[in-house]
């Protein structure tokens, strides 16, 4: 039996390791997936007024020490203290901010409509400040007031090398539907999270857990449209608590807010256009995904800090408090060509590409504060199955 060797390049925040579609495997097909996705951080939501309801979009190279409020709080009260600090305010913060994620996924059909699947992947990543940041901020932390607002000066790079969280999950299809469910939760959070990565001077380990516990649902069913079939995803995905400590969240306990999608996707055989050997075997898959964030809730930390509350005696609430603009609507685009030339044998070129994103407020996330850019992936996948398996069931 053909053994199983894949490489691909994907896009997975809402995807489960099978086909999203009423498909699942057949039962004793294995499938392994090696592949790895490469995307940089474009965007940050930036509140320089400090109000913590008045947010911008700026990209990531154009952010200045004025957007991030806890900074500029800094300098402002050195300047009232009579020991001004010799940093211009519209210094750069960011170079870049680029991650490789690679991404190990296996799928095992248990019955003909049970398939089974684990999702494991490994983050590198790095965040390249600016030199005149990288001097800025060890003007800040050595000033009285970056001392007691307990400010960590950055080093020249921050990065990420571990682990990401762990996914489990099965997909169940009894006809002209499918469920599926997958979770990361307890041992499954494999990744470092705000609690657990290193953060001192010169040392900087960015997150490689989202910090809470996810529990995904999706349905999937088709709609026919003339002589083509539509096929739709819906998903809700239940976010637990974390804490995050990140430039101005200090410490803070943040309880994301849930989330709600739609995908349509709309599968064209390229043969319909040109009835080709080659065209045959070419599909081009164009998708929709629209998603709804609800509000974050914070307490703790400096979640209270703003320009109407500086003191450091009540800067924390103690009671979970929506964090404004914190829920809204990002949409995204997919166009995929997958190529399969065999049973076992698929490669395909995707393209992704984020549309719109209303979601900010205080929370570091997508859909939230940061964003990605547009991303493209190329890759392949091979199906083998178990000798030993044999029977429809």
């Amino acid at each position: 039996m053909k053994r199983i060797i894949s490489c691909l390049l994907f896009l997975s925040f809402i995807s489960v390791s099978t086909i999203a579609s009423t498909q699942v495997l057949p039962k004793g097909v294995i499938k392994a997936d090696i592949y790895q996705r490469n995307f940089s951080i474009d965007t940050l939501g930036a509140n320089p007024s400090g109000d913590r309801e008045t947010w911008t979009e700026v990209k990531l190279t154009d952010g200045k020490i004025s957007d991030i409020y806890l900074l500029k709080y800094v300098y402002d009260a050195n300047v009232e203290n009579e020991s001004p600090l010799d940093i211009d305010l519209n210094t750069k913060l960011v170079n870049s901010w680029d991650k490789s994620i690679t991404h190990f996924d296996f799928a095992y059909g248990l019955t003909k409509h049970i398939t089974l699947f684990a999702n494991i992947s490994y983050e590198k990543a790095t965040l390249d400040y600016t030199d005149d940041y990288v001097l800025a901020s060890k003007k800040i932390d050595s000033s009285v007031v970056g001392e007691l607002g307990n400010y960590t000066r950055v080093p020249e790079k921050a990065t990420a090398d571990n682990l990401n969280d762990t996914f489990v999950g099965l997909k169940f299809s009894p006809g002209p539907f499918a469920l599926a469910y997958k979770t990361t939760t307890g041992f499954l959070m494999t990744g470092h999270d705000s609690l657990e990565k290193k953060q001192s001077d010169g040392v900087q380990e960015l997150e490689t857990s989202r910090g809470y516990a996810q529990h995904h649902l999706y349905l999937f069913h088709n709609q026919k449209l003339l002589n083509n079939t539509l096929e739709f995803t819906h998903g809700y995905i239940n976010l637990g608590k974390l804490t995050q400590n990140f430039l101005d969240i200090q410490n803070c306990d943040i309880n994301p807010g849930d989330i709600l999608l739609t995908k349509v996707n709309f599968p064209l055989k390229l043969s319909a256009l040109k009835n080709t050997q080659l065209l045959s075997k070419m599909t081009l898959n164009s998708s929709y995904t629209f998603l709804y964030h609800r509000d974050d809730e914070i307490k703790g930390g400096n979640s209270a800090f703003s320009n109407t509350n500086r003191d450091p005696a009540t800067k924390a609430f103690s009671d979970w408090t929506t964090m404004p603009d914190s829920s809204g609507i990002t949409q995204m685009l997919d166009i995929e060509l997958v190529y399969q030339p065999k049973i076992f044998l698929r490669a395909f070129a995707k393209g992704t590409f984020i549309l719109s994103n209303t979601t900010t407020g205080q929370f570091y996330n997508f859909p939230g504060r940061i964003q990605p850019g547009n991303m493209l992936q190329f890759g392949v996948t091979l199906f083998a199955k178990n000798p030993l398996i044999s029977g429809d069931n």
